[in-house]
C-alpha cells in the first residue's frame, strides 16, 4: 500500500510554483496600441511610353533653332492650344529624338508637375495624324544636366527620346504635343525660346513670332535605306499635305507685335503743340531786341543853322585848360529857379563854339 505523502508533496510544490509565478506578474501602465507603418504614396507620374525605341541607322541632325534671349523661358501645358510646338521636317526618315534647351522648374508646386508625356501629330496639333510617344520627368532633366556638368539651375540640352516609328517627310509640318502632366498639375519645365520669328518654318503655341530652342534628329530604317539605294521615294508625295499653315491655331490671346515694342508711340496733340513752339523759338535769333517804350514828345528847340553846325564840326575850337578854368560855373543858390540865369545853348556849343561869334 503506497503512502499518499509523495503525492501531497508534489501537489504542494505545484501550487507553490503557480503562486510564485503569478506573484511576479505586476500590472504595468497600459501601452498605446501602435498602428502598422504606412507606406507613403509616391507622386503620381505621367504614363510612361509603352512603344519600343525605333531601330534606325545613320541618325542625322535635321531642323534646329538655337537663338534665344536670357531669362526668356516658357512651359508646356496639357490644355489644348497651350501644349504644342511646331516644326517642318527637312529630311525624310524616322524621328528619333528632339532636344529642347532649358532646365527643370524649381520645385513641384500647385502649378508645376513632376513629369509630362505626349506624342507627335502631323498637320494639326488637335486633329492631325498621331504618331509615337515620348515622356520626360524632372529627375530625367536633372540627370541629363548633371552629365553635361550642369546643375538644375543651369540651362542645357534636354532630350525627348521618341518611341515608335514617327515618319518624317520633307516639307511636312509636325507638332510636339503634350497631353498629360503628372501630379494633376497644369505646367511643366522651363524651356528657352526666341522672339522675332527666327525659325519661320515653325512656332511655339504662345505667339506666332516665338520659337523654342530645339533640335530634331532623323534616322532611316533598313527598308528606307534599301529604297534609297534603289532610287525609290520613301513617301508618296502626291497624297501628302505639306505645310498646311491655314490649319495652325492662332495664339490663345492677342499679343502685341514685338517689332512695335521698341518704336516710339505716336505723339499726342499736346506734344505736337509743344514741339511746334520749340521749333519756332529755335528759328528766332538768339538775341532779341528789347521792347521799345512808347515814343515821348520831346521839346522843340531852335536848332543851329546848317552853316554853324558844319563849322562846329569841321573846325572845332579846342579851349585851353586856363580858359576852361576861367570860365565861371554858376553855383547853386537858394534863390528861386525863376531868378536863375540858365545858360543858352548846350555844353558842346559853349566849349566848341566858333570864335568868330
Amino acid at each position: 500500500m503506497t503512502s499518499p505523502f509523495p503525492n501531497r508533496l508534489f501537489f504542494l510544490s505545484w501550487l507553490f510554483l503557480l503562486a510564485f509565478s503569478c506573484s511576479d506578474d505586476k500590472s504595468g501602465p497600459e501601452e498605446a496600441a501602435s498602428l502598422p507603418p504606412t507606406v507613403e504614396k509616391k507622386p503620381e507620374l505621367a504614363a510612361l511610353p509603352t512603344k519600343p525605341l525605333p531601330v534606325v541607322y545613320i541618325e542625322e541632325l535635321d531642323q534646329y533653332q538655337e537663338y534665344f534671349k536670357e531669362q526668356h523661358e516658357t512651359s508646356f501645358s496639357h490644355v489644348s492650344k497651350k501644349n504644342w510646338s511646331s516644326y517642318t521636317a527637312g529630311k525624310d526618315g524616322i524621328l528619333t529624338k528632339i532636344l529642347l534647351f532649358g532646365k527643370p522648374n524649381y520645385m513641384i508646386s500647385e502649378h508645376y508637375g513632376s513629369s509630362m508625356s505626349g506624342f507627335i501629330r502631323a498637320d494639326n496639333p488637335d486633329s492631325g495624324p498621331k504618331y509615337g510617344e515620348w515622356s520626360l520627368t524632372r529627375d530625367d532633366i536633372i540627370n541629363q544636366l548633371a552629365v553635361q556638368g550642369l546643375t538644375e539651375t543651369n540651362q542645357g540640352w534636354i532630350t525627348l527620346q521618341m518611341r515608335g516609328e514617327i515618319p518624317q517627310q520633307k516639307g511636312k509640318l509636325y507638332f510636339i504635343v503634350c497631353d498629360q502632366i503628372g501630379n494633376k498639375r497644369s505646367w511643366f519645365g522651363a524651356f528657352a525660346f526666341a522672339e522675332g520669328n527666327t525659325y519661320k518654318k515653325g512656332r511655339f503655341w504662345l505667339h506666332p513670332e516665338h520659337d523654342l530652342v530645339f533640335r530634331t534628329y532623323v534616322g532611316k530604317t533598313a527598308d528606307q535605306l534599301e529604297k534609297e539605294q534603289k532610287g525609290e521615294p520613301l513617301f508618296d508625295s502626291g497624297s501628302a499635305t505639306l505645310v498646311p499653315t491655314n490649319d495652325v491655331p492662332e495664339a490663345p490671346k492677342p499679343m502685341i507685335e514685338l517689332s512695335k515694342n521698341f518704336q516710339p508711340a505716336p505723339p499726342s496733340l499736346l506734344q505736337e503743340k509743344i514741339s511746334e513752339q520749340k521749333t519756332s523759338i529755335k528759328e528766332e535769333t538768339l538775341y532779341q531786341p528789347a521792347t521799345q517804350a512808347p515814343e515821348q514828345e520831346q521839346p522843340i528847340t531852335d536848332a543851329p543853322s546848317g552853316e554853324n553846325v558844319d563849322q562846329s564840326i569841321e573846325e572845332p575850337n579846342i579851349l585851353d585848360s586856363s580858359e576852361i578854368e576861367s570860365e565861371p560855373i554858376p553855383a547853386e543858390t537858394s534863390e528861386p529857379v525863376e531868378n536863375k540865369e540858365v545858360p543858352k545853348g548846350s555844353l558842346f556849343e559853349r566849349f566848341f563854339k566858333n570864335k568868330t561869334e
